[in-house]
């Protein structure tokens, strides 16, 4: 029912330390990043698919323990130095994810966690990542194109229009039949659309298997469009061809 008269409502001075009720049979060491088991609502050392809560504040071991017989403290907010692979300065802002207790990446790997946002860089293989427990990512955008292959000329595939910025996050290419020449770039350019994926040689894919695109730049402007150009084939063109993308609008 809706409030008659004032009340005074305790609160929390800081964010920065909370308790949770640590699982059965886990231990979790000071640093390790911590999460949320979904099915049970008790924390652990993070697994993959937890809801991430923070950093070990502390050491606690319940290894012997019951569900909750044991707490842990955990620091919920600050920006912390983590192992980070790949991040250039170019991935400043980017989100971060973890599927274990040590280290982040900036991909979204099966069952990631998302654990904050990359603030700056410390050094080589060390990000600077600002913790955002609970909290949702932003959402990921995906689109899926058919990519055309012929053995008489190359073909460029319209892929999207950005109506935002947009920040690429993953890009894949699969055929069935693979072509047995030719080379996929993608881009903004339509006529050397390089940008994002360069020269990716399209005879090395192995049929119906999608493989993961090193990917040299990112960031989209709004209004751009991408394109996939398909090199040319000699004598086997490529059937069912398929380029995923993976992204998310900035602001």
């Amino acid at each position: 029912m809706a409030l008659t008269v004032n009340r005074e409502v305790n609160r929390f001075v800081d964010q920065e330390l909370r308790v949770f009720p640590v699982a059965a049979s886990q231990h979790v060491f000071k640093g390790a990043l911590v999460g949320v088991d979904r099915s049970d609502g008790y924390v652990r050392h993070l697994t993959a698919g937890d809801l991430f809560v923070g950093i070990a504040y502390e050491e606690m071991d319940n290894g012997a323990g019951q569900d909750g017989e044991r707490s842990v403290r955990v620091y919920t907010e600050g920006d912390f130095i983590l192992s980070i692979g790949g991040a250039t300065q170019a991935s400043i802002g980017s989100a971060v994810y973890a599927t274990g207790d040590e280290s982040v990446a900036l991909t979204t790997t099966p069952g990631g966690s998302y654990v904050g946002t990359l603030v700056g860089l410390d050094s080589a293989g060390e990000g600077i990542v600002r913790l955002r427990p609970m909290a949702t990512p932003q959402i990921e955008h995906a689109v899926n194109v058919a990519l055309a292959s012929l053995t008489t000329a190359a073909t460029t595939n319209p892929v999207l229009i950005a109506q935002r910025p947009i920040k690429v996050l993953h890009a894949q290419v699969s055929f069935n039949t693979v072509p047995d020449a030719g080379l996929l770039d993608v881009g903004t350019d339509n006529s050397d659309p390089d940008e994002i994926v360069n020269a990716f040689n399209l005879a090395g894919l192995a049929p119906h298997t999608p493989t993961t695109l090193t990917l040299f730049g990112a960031n989209v402007a709004a209004g751009q469009r991408i394109w996939a150009k398909v090199g040319q084939a000699t004598s086997t063109a490529g059937v069912g061809g398929v380029l995923s993308i993976r992204y998310i609008e900035l602001p």
